[in-house]
């Protein structure tokens, strides 16, 4: 049978045909081949990062709290924190060291930090120099009639009034350029705080309030809030207080503050009155803003730091030993 020139044609067209679609069909299967391991390589690259954000949990959760603000950072009110400080070797940069480590978490601060002291240390200053936080430093030595001695008993006399009236003094003499939606919190420097705390008194129109935990010889004091208002206190002494609370315990809005100039605390007072003191000039207890849902949940507790047992020096000088005067001076 003789080949025509025309079937010749359709036979080689046939076959380039079917080489055609040979190829396309080994394309397709690479192409699912790769497009498949790409896509493990995806699955396993997403199990890494979700395993690497299960393991640093503890590093994402204030990131993603912080970041939350991100968007209304400029439009927060500042919240002005005074904190009175007084020059205990055992204690005081660890107890600073942890407030400061809640404050790098909160967004829109002003830390007023004020040693007892007629000088700002170097000590001090560095401190708040390498926390990068924006801070005041002020000092303001309390009278040496009025220092508790070893002896006498650290509810004897009252701590901390000088230093917080000077650095609301602060507040008055700086007001034309101050935040006056602000708010003012007197944080004591041996105290603890969830960062949740000061979301809650952020947006303080008078005086907010919530618990304290570990005060009042109580596990904790607290308003008594019926229809989110203040009603009573939860307390087990100080019948004659009239706001019988902590001093971890309230916020002040600063526009309240300033308008009352005579508003302070004092050195006068009974054990137990300076918070009623002061806020005796500013609100009635009808006007406290009841936080942390209706002054049921602790985000603050008063805690105290031990003083720190150094009866290994005297081995020391037996040893012939001596402390690193760098290294101490950052205990």
């Amino acid at each position: 049978m003789r080949l025509t020139r025309g079937k010749f044609y359709k036979i080689i067209l046939f076959f380039i045909i079917l080489l055609l679609l040979t190829i396309y069909i080994t394309n397709l299967n690479l192409t699912l081949y790769e497009t498949e391991e790409k896509y493990e390589n995806l699955h396993k690259k997403f199990e890494s990062l979700h395993s690497f954000f299960n393991k640093f949990y503890n590093i994402s959760y204030p990131i993603n709290y912080f970041l939350k603000f991100y968007d209304q950072y400029d439009k927060l009110p500042i919240i002005y924190i005074i904190t009175p400080t007084n020059n205990r070797v055992e204690t005081q940069l660890a107890d600073l060291t942890r407030v400061r480590n809640t404050l790098w978490l909160v967004p829109k601060i002003v830390w007023i930090l004020i040693e007892d002291s007629s000088l700002k240390t170097r000590k001090i200053g560095s401190f708040l120099n390498d926390s990068k936080l924006k801070f005041v430093h002020l000092c303001e030595e309390t009278p040496k009639d009025m220092r508790i001695q070893s002896s006498e008993k650290s509810w004897s006399k009252p701590r901390g009034v000088w230093q917080r009236n000077k650095g609301i003094q602060w507040l008055r003499e700086n007001a034309n350029w101050l935040d006056h939606n602000g708010v003012v919190f007197f944080a004591d420097d041996d105290n603890t705080y969830d960062i949740r705390l000061f979301e809650e008194m952020r947006y303080t129109k008078t005086v907010s309030v919530w618990p304290v935990a570990f005060v009042g010889e109580l596990m904790y004091e607290r308003p008594i809030c019926k229809n989110n208002k203040v009603i009573g206190w939860f307390r087990s002494w100080g019948d004659k207080r009239p706001f019988p609370m902590d001093m971890a315990g309230f916020a002040v809005n600063l526009k309240l503050l300033l308008a009352h100039p005579s508003a302070s605390f004092s050195n006068l007072v009974q054990r137990g009155m300076q918070e009623s003191h002061l806020l005796s000039h500013l609100v009635s207890i009808n006007e406290l803003e009841p936080k942390a849902e209706n002054c049921t949940k602790i985000f603050v507790w008063h805690t105290n730091t031990k003083k720190i047992l150094r009866f290994g020096e005297k081995r020391l000088k037996q040893l012939n030993l001596s402390y690193d005067k760098y290294i101490l001076s950052q205990v």
